[in-house]
């Protein structure tokens, strides 16, 4: 009786982790998508880019890749503000997964070798809301253009 009790905990613990780590990855490629629509033109480079981050990022498979930018096309297009998806992330990443997450939202903004203005402050903004450094959001932001 005990260890059927143990093990609906340890398997509700385990969906749990699950569900944060999706909610997670969810909120950064949200994110990533916003700073695709900064500019007010989606560029195909751009969102190729953020599947590749995924992919590298969350290990993924092309195919959970496409199904997560799905999934967070469609949270962006119902978000109020960005507080939606920094709330969580403030939540889930330490000091060092929120500065990846700015380097990789410089990335997607690099894509087409041109960083727009809007794009820019987008980064900013972010970077204010997850609590990234000036020095860190500067930093990220070299480390991308000397690619």
């Amino acid at each position: 009786m005990l260890g059927k009790l143990a093990g609906l905990f340890s398997s509700t613990d385990t969906s749990t982790e699950t569900d944060e780590q999706q909610l997670s990855q969810l909120a950064a490629t949200a994110l990533l998508i916003e700073l695709c629509r900064a500019d007010n033109s989606v560029d195909e480079l751009e969102i190729a880019e953020v599947i590749s981050i995924a992919q590298a990022t969350f290990n993924l498979t092309a195919t959970e890749a496409n199904k997560l930018l799905a999934e967070a096309q469609q949270k962006n297009d119902a978000a109020t503000s960005l507080f939606e998806f920094t709330e969580i992330i403030n939540s889930h990443f330490d000091k060092a997964a929120k500065y990846q997450l700015i380097k990789n939202i410089w990335q997607v903004a690099y894509a087409d070798k041109k960083i727009d203005q809007h794009e820019d402050h987008l980064i900013r903004k972010v970077a204010d809301l997850i609590y990234v450094s000036h020095s860190d959001f500067i930093r990220a932001k070299h480390e991308v253009l000397a690619k």
